[in-house]
């Protein structure tokens, strides 16, 4: 396999043409650049249509058409667009910054389709997900935990719902592949398109075998760890932003945003971009009760590698020893049953902040009793976090009470680097 991949790397998605293309310009670079274009929906070539959007939830396509090899107006026109949607300088040429941006790593969706989504959406908010394929570079189990949480991640503003079952009845098959796979939309090798994936439909049409699909490109090195080695991709990332297109997003220019076409290495939480576009489609979930405790009641589990530890009033300070690494414990007062009915789980959320990066929340831990029922590794959290969710997938019902466990990385600097407020923790029971 590692032979196989080093083959491919030949392949790359950027712009074989010539810094400073303005218009007016002719020949072969003008070309490649309108080759681009077209690919990722600036210009009116159509990308693969299923894609973008299926039959369903298509209007008339309004992108310029660009005279082939002429660096005309709608040219020059789709470069601007393509440039504010990268947040770079918008100047209509072909310049060194967005050459270099051409040659990112991205998702393998338009950022501009050639049709419009109407309402592209699940009639259910219960989805199931099957693999297909696993990639080679990570076992199954590893492979799941990353799409577990990437579900994790948007189950925790919404009311969906996604469980792994049988491939005959799941809406999203996961699929790990690599050049042309029989979708229409072959891949590129490695380091230009990450992956893709297909938007679902509009109720109450029935939705195509297709829609929800999520392929990633086999030829990219997959890895869960962060940061990620040279040469590799951040595995939950690219499926985070991914199964946002499979729940109905599209691409958006807002820095920071999850749903950014371009990868930057690992985020592994939503931007509020992201939360307004997804709750937009399927609104947020219902709240039976909610239950919150105080920072002070936290636990710590290796006190001896604690520099400082008060309680004030009702938020709890700590300051860890350099270079340590620590958990520390909420329980949660939980009604497991009301009415003789159990309580189903909504998410977990936090509320902490940290003098910096040197007092990083590393992993967030969800629990039943002593059984984790969501991870949500290496999100990676400092500064002021006044509100922070973390959801569980398939949302199970409660059995034995909630936990939640915080990983924490203190790193060198100073004692008000290292330093951690813990204000409160809690969590959202649905009915």
């Amino acid at each position: 396999m590692a032979t196989a991949k080093a083959e491919k790397r030949t392949s790359r998605q950027s712009v074989n043409a010539k810094v400073g293309l303005a218009p007016g310009a002719t020949g072969t670079d003008v070309d490649a650049l309108q080759k681009y274009l077209k690919k990722f929906g600036y210009l009116g070539e159509a990308p693969p249509a299923g894609i973008v959007a299926h039959e369903s939830h298509l209007i008339i396509d309004s992108r310029p058409i660009a005279q082939a090899g002429k660096f005309d107006e709608s040219t020059e026109e789709a470069l601007r667009q393509f440039q504010a949607m990268a947040g770079l300088p918008v100047t209509g040429v072909f310049d060194a910054a967005t050459k270099a941006k051409t040659s990112a790593p991205r998702c393998g969706n338009p950022d501009v389709g050639s049709f419009v989504t109407t309402g592209g959406r699940w009639a259910t908010t219960d989805l199931t997900y099957a693999f297909s394929e696993f990639s080679p570079d990570l076992d199954p189990a590893q492979c799941r935990q990353a799409v577990h949480q990437a579900f994790s991640t948007w189950a925790g503003w919404t009311r969906l719902t996604f469980r792994e079952g049988p491939a005959a009845t799941a809406q999203i098959i996961i699929r790990f592949v690599t050049g042309d796979h029989g979708d229409g939309a072959p891949f590129d090798g490695a380091s230009g398109v990450l992956a893709h994936a297909f938007f679902p439909g509009t109720p109450p049409a029935a939705p195509t075998p297709i829609q929800g699909d999520t392929h990633f490109d086999e030829a990219e090195t997959w890895t869960l760890n962060v940061p990620p080695g040279a040469g590799q991709i951040d595995l939950t990332t690219v499926a985070i932003h991914e199964f946002g297109h499979a729940l109905g997003l599209n691409h958006t220019p807002v820095t920071g945003a999850v749903m950014q076409a371009f990868y930057g290495g690992p985020q592994r939480i939503l931007h509020s971009d992201d939360v307004n576009g997804i709750t937009s489609i399927y609104g947020g979930y219902n709240i039976a009760e909610a239950s919150w405790v105080h920072g002070t009641a936290i636990q710590i589990e290796l006190p001896e590698n604690i520099e400082f530890v008060r309680r004030f009033g009702f938020f709890t300070r700590i300051i860890g020893r350099p270079n340590t690494t620590n958990w520390f414990h909420f329980a949660i007062p939980t009604p497991v049953i009301v009415n003789n009915e159990r309580k189903t789980f909504g998410p977990c959320m936090l509320r902490f902040s940290t003098g910096g990066a040197s007092a990083l929340v590393r992993d967030v831990h969800l629990y039943d009793g002593e059984v984790r029922v969501a991870a949500h590794n290496n999100v990676n959290l400092s500064g002021s976090q006044p509100f922070t969710r973390f959801g569980i997938a398939h949302a199970p019902k409660v059995l034995w009470g909630v936990g939640i466990s915080i990983g924490v990385t203190f790193g060198g600097g100073t004692a008000a680097n290292r330093t951690m407020d813990f204000i409160s923790a809690g969590c959202d029971f649905q009915p």
